[in-house]
């Protein structure tokens, strides 16, 4: 490194651990010992001299600058692949819970010594990549990863894009990190081994919400503050911009970064419990779409919203006020592999073709939702249901519900032709 004060661009790396502070002393302790053995022997596998680091160590973290100049690809190759083997191998045996997960952000530029470490706005970006939101919530969303990836984009286009690195541009998916508390903004791409890039740019995607309110013709006033943004505050995202209100359906684009199993659970949930308390009277189906163009996502999420069949299962419903609608592509894609407040067992297609799934909040299954408009119910002498069971054992009949252990087929009264 160059003398305090002096001039000195040079590569950086930042290292933090997963759930660091829900552990005892001895666990961090122990975690503490961990990291340091696989940040080393991970740069040793993969001919990087950790020796010449000036590590600039936090507890559950690190921060260094690599002023070796042919690091770089090996930094972002064979050392990320050999620091995610370290870590299965480390975390085989071990509780879901006691796992040593890491985020990892690589940048480059100025980093000048200081009193307490070292200073200039390059240190302050590779660690802002590695604390980004977006980051975090992939290290939850794929619980199977060891470690998450971030490189900046001067990384990505000049190290990944021109092939210098062992790792490749399929290998990445680009991310907007908007943390408006930190007055940080950048362009990042995040690589997860082990974890398809498709899966990754799933949870990516554009994502839109649409809002239909029953029986009102506009959305309440201030209901998308006081519901909308005041639940994207919740779970630390920006409240969405370009909300358009047309009737009774308020749409808007999601946020970029922002995962989609945090929508469909953590964010869905104190939507729930903000119209609850703001707006008690207010009955309203949620839509949730995904596409890579954000018009496209906003459309298919009005669809879904507005669909015949969300209005009459909301009319259906008579232990809560919210019906969730995701299209087949977001249930494929995110809801059916769960997560916070994500129960994918409580979804179902309440009628062939319709190209969407629900969940109705206080339900464990979603009750029936009636027939369409355009068709008559079913004759009073031979009505007919269908059974359905979920791992939870709970089955709903016609609107009703009840618990046993296993039912499976058609449910029809006696006497009917069937």
């Amino acid at each position: 490194m160059a003398d305090d004060g002096q001039f000195s661009r040079t590569l950086l790396l930042a290292v933090d651990a997963w759930r660091y502070g829900t552990r005892d002393d001895l666990q961090q302790r122990d975690l503490q010992r961990a990291l340091g053995t696989a940040v080393r022997e991970s740069a040793l596998r993969s001919d990087l001299d950790p020796a010449r680091w000036q590590r600039q160590d936090a507890g559950d973290g690190m921060f260094t600058p690599i002023t070796d100049g042919s690091a770089e690809p090996k930094v972002i190759g064979s050392f990320v692949r050999e620091l995610d083997e370290w870590l299965g191998r480390y975390n085989h045996d071990l509780q879901p819970q006691a796992r040593l997960r890491l985020r990892v952000a690589v940048h480059h530029g100025v980093a000048i010594p200081a009193a307490l470490g070292h200073a200039g706005a390059a240190p302050v970006h590779v660690c802002r990549l590695r604390d980004a939101r977006v980051v975090r919530e992939l290290l939850e969303v794929f619980s199977e990863a060891n470690l998450v990836l971030a490189v900046s984009e001067e990384i990505f286009e000049g190290s990944v894009r021109p092939r210098h690195t062992s790792l490749s541009v399929k290998d990445f998916t680009r991310v907007e990190v908007a943390e408006q508390a930190k007055e940080f903004f950048a362009t990042a791409w995040v690589h997860v081994p082990g974890v398809a890039g498709e899966r990754v740019g799933a949870q990516l995607d554009a994502f839109a919400v649409s809002l239909s309110f029953a029986g009102t013709a506009v959305p309440p006033p201030r209901f998308f503050e006081q519901a909308v943004c005041r639940s994207f505050d919740a779970i630390g995202a920006p409240g969405p911009e370009g909300a358009e209100a047309s009737g009774e359906v308020l749409s808007f684009p999601v946020p970029a970064g922002l995962s989609g199993t945090v929508l469909t659970g953590t964010w869905i949930e104190h939507l729930r419990k903000n119209t609850g308390a703001q707006f008690p009277g207010i009955r309203l189906a949620a839509g949730i779409a995904r596409a890579p163009d954000p018009a496209v996502a906003c459309a298919e999420a009005t669809r879904l919203a507005g669909s015949d069949a969300a209005g009459r299962l909301l009319a259906a419903s008579t232990r809560s006020r919210l019906v969730i609608v995701v299209s087949e592509e977001v249930y494929d894609a995110v809801v059916s592999r769960g997560g916070r407040f994500v129960f994918p067992m409580s979804y179902r297609h309440h009628e062939a073709g319709t190209g969407c799934w629900f969940r109705v909040p206080g339900h464990s299954i979603p009750p029936d939702p009636g027939p369409p408009q355009d068709q008559p119910a079913t004759g009073a002498g031979s009505p007919s249901a269908t059974a359905t069971t979920y791992g939870d054992h709970s089955t709903a009949i016609g609107h009703g519900t009840f618990t046993a252990p296993f039912i499976m087929g058609d449910v029809h009264q006696h006497g009917s032709d069937r």
